[in-house]
């Protein structure tokens, strides 16, 4: 039997119920999702992927989990990954429902099935991207150090998967400056321009990072990146994922810091850097041999003086976690 085409391509969405033109959104502290009228906040964000055969994996961009059904019966973002399937009803609405039995999410109020269960899911537009991430749309651009000439840029120019990122002084000639220039995706992901490849955080540092096959469960092989936001000169980042490796995660993130905890890009830290060759453990319970190659970092010394790190948050916006935006339009 031939497999099932996606009715709906991976990536960001809103889910937005037909009837009383309110969004499914996740609660940050309880994690109940419920309807809600248009806040432009990230709880009104779902990341949709394919899990095959049409079904589908839905996560809460602002709560990080999964969509999912709790003992009570309520639709709620947790941690334990359920599948989905999403049933055409006319032009543009769906059913949502657990492929697992017959539940379909249902608006909480009194009203004909057929109406209170149709859902119309649309993806991002650039406008509600640049809104919600801060970055510029329809446009690559520098990352630079906030007041200098120091831009972000992959280590030794490379595209290769698992390069470090790094600050160095803005390269003159333009090939090399190709690997300093960014851009957001329609899903609101930040991108290398160069290597095509999405921005991810390995330990607590900045790597690009290949895509690769959706998981059901999330693991150090196929992950969802992090959400990089910038708001007051500071890059945001908000992980969906643990981004230490297993060999590494206690010491990094104790408790689970990664999830609960605010994170900013920042240069000169007193955070070291914890970037190593991994070890094969770290990744062949769910890397493909065929594809599997370790996890060679690029740039593994890392210099305090170029070394940019994931660090926590502090109440005050040090000058050390400031960066600006220049456009490459030539």
């Amino acid at each position: 039997m031939a497999a099932t085409r996606p009715l709906i391509s991976d990536g960001i969405y809103t889910i937005r119920a037909e009837s009383s033109n309110t969004y499914l959104t996740a609660d940050s502290t309880t994690g109940i999702v419920t309807a809600d009228f248009w806040n432009k906040s990230e709880a009104q964000q779902w990341s949709i992927k394919s899990a095959g055969d049409g079904d589908y994996q839905l996560q809460s961009v602002g709560v990080r989990q999964n969509l999912g059904v709790n003992d009570q019966s309520q639709i709620v973002a947790a941690q334990s990954a359920i599948t989905w399937t999403l049933e055409p009803r006319g032009h543009e609405a769906f059913v949502i429902g657990k492929a697992a039995d017959t539940l379909a999410i249902q608006l909480p109020r009194a009203g004909p099935a057929s109406s209170e269960q149709r859902w119309v899911v649309a993806p991002l537009t650039a406008t509600v991207v640049k809104e919600i991430s801060g970055f510029p749309v329809e446009q690559y651009f520098e990352i630079r150090a906030k007041g200098t000439n120091n831009v972000l840029l992959t280590y030794g120019a490379s595209v290769e998967d698992g390069a470090q990122i790094q600050l160095w002084a803005r390269p003159a000639d333009k090939t090399t400056l190709r690997s300093a220039a960014f851009f957001i995706d329609r899903t609101g992901e930040l991108v290398h321009a160069a290597s095509g490849h999405n921005v991810d955080v390995v330990d607590n540092v900045l790597v690009i990072r290949a895509r690769r096959p959706v998981y059901i469960d999330s693991n150090p092989w196929s992950h969802a990146p992090p959400r990089f936001s910038f708001r007051n000169s500071q890059i945001q980042i908000a992980f969906n994922h643990n981004p230490a490796l297993p060999s590494t995660s206690a010491k990094i993130y104790p408790k689970d810091e990664w999830r609960n905890t605010a994170f900013v890009l920042a240069r000169d830290s007193p955070v070291r850097p914890s970037l190593s060759l991994h070890p094969a453990a770290d990744f062949t319970a769910w890397a493909p041999k065929v594809f599997f190659t370790p996890f060679a970092h690029y740039g593994t010394t890392i210099n305090k003086d170029w070394g940019v790190v994931a660090e926590a948050q502090s109440g005050d916006v040090d000058p050390r976690t400031t960066w600006e935006l220049v456009a490459l339009n030539n």
